[in-house]
């Protein structure tokens, strides 16, 4: 969820309390609180560590003890004795905890995924229930803060829309979920890793994604939905990327380990000509492809094109890679083909590894494994 919609999420659940200190921080510091969570974008400095680190460790269940520890000691106004009707210290840690867990109940409820279970797994939750950037949530809450801030009655109608929307968000998604597949399976069609996502304007509008044998390999088909679920558009389709081969790229590089599992249905195309790298004459038959996820992608015509004017449009997270066959790189595993060379770029935020040698994976340190590092 973007930045604005949780610190608003937070001023309105101060803004919902019975009480509060007397100071004019005490809503500005709600808000940060509950913003602050994403600040694990300033630790990343390459893409990799953007994978793993952004919906990481600070969105942890495991750790937000921790980061509410630390982010009641700054609410230092809230508890400071010359406070009218300041809290204890514990109950400002309260509160901040309860600011990291709406954070992570936001984040949670999108497409992008959230690893809250680190440091134990890195497995990623996503409820599919709100697009990025929900109006129908933002909104709300902002003239709820602009507006009703001092009628507390409606202060806690705006907090009970941060839990409902997205919550009926999440059962709509399923809704969909079990029309879709009953529609493919009356025509018949083999398919499987169907996943249901919010487009933009979401609930009006959403997608379908699924995988299907077809003659010449496995393809992701992708349609999109209407508020009722029910189709709005041709299909589209792409090559899916391989089990087994994203299975060996993962073995040898923990750059290609993070980024498919942060992907939800992996497609693979061949590498444009001005993406390529020049491949040394000595290697032979050496193959460029690009990886990348098309949950982040759109079934609207207008959000593409309004997409296609932001600055550095492109594919926002791509993996690129450079393979050559076992016989012309021996020491791969098992005759698979060898990762020579791997690219991580995120059009976006502008960070690009450039073309690097693959690192492989190996068992974390202590300090790495705490927050989420490889």
């Amino acid at each position: 969820m973007d930045p604005v919609t949780h610190a608003a999420s937070g001023a309105v659940a101060m803004l919902a309390l019975p009480s509060r200190p007397v100071t004019r921080w005490a809503v500005p510091l709600a808000a940060l609180a509950s913003a602050s969570p994403d600040l694990d974008i300033v630790f990343a400095s390459t893409p990799l560590q953007f994978l793993l680190l952004h919906r990481g460790i600070t969105h942890s269940l495991a750790a937000m003890p921790v980061l509410g520890l630390l982010l009641a000691l700054c609410c230092y106004p809230l508890w400071r004795a010359s406070t009218s009707g300041h809290w204890s210290f514990g109950k400002v840690w309260l509160l901040t905890c309860a600011m990291v867990l709406m954070h992570i109940w936001l984040d949670v409820v999108t497409t992008y995924g959230t690893m809250i279970f680190l440091p134990f797994s890195h497995e990623r939750v996503r409820l599919n229930g709100v697009f990025i950037i929900d109006l129908l949530l933002t909104l709300p809450l902002l003239w709820a803060v602009w507006r009703w801030r001092r009628r507390r009655g409606l202060m806690l109608l705006a907090l009970a829309w941060v839990f409902v929307y997205p919550a009926l968000g999440v059962g709509l998604n399923a809704r969909h979920a079990a029309q879709a597949e009953a529609r493919l399976q009356a025509e018949n069609r083999q398919v499987s890793h169907l996943t249901v996502l919010p487009d933009a304007f979401a609930p009006f509008f959403w997608r379908v994604l699924f995988e299907e044998q077809s003659p010449d390999g496995m393809r992701v088909r992708e349609q999109s939905l209407d508020a009722l679920g029910r189709p709005r558009a041709p299909e589209t389709s792409h090559q899916a990327a391989p089990v087994a081969q994203v299975t060996a790229l993962s073995r040898q590089s923990v750059t290609c380990e993070s980024f498919f599992q942060f992907t939800l249905l992996p497609v693979v195309s061949p590498l444009r000509a001005g993406d390529a790298p020049e491949t040394p004459p000595s290697v032979q038959d050496a193959q460029a492809l690009l990886f990348y996820d098309l949950r982040f992608g759109s079934g609207l015509a207008f959000v593409r094109r309004l997409m296609a004017l932001r600055p550095h449009a492109d594919i926002p997270f791509q993996l690129m890679v450079e393979t050559a066959p076992a016989e012309a790189a021996p020491g791969a595993a098992n005759g698979e083909p060898r990762l020579l060379r791997e690219r991580l770029r995120f059009s976006d935020s502008k960070r690009d590894s450039h073309w690097q040698r693959p690192r492989p994976p190996r068992p974390p340190t202590l300090a790495e494994w705490l927050v989420g590092l490889r």
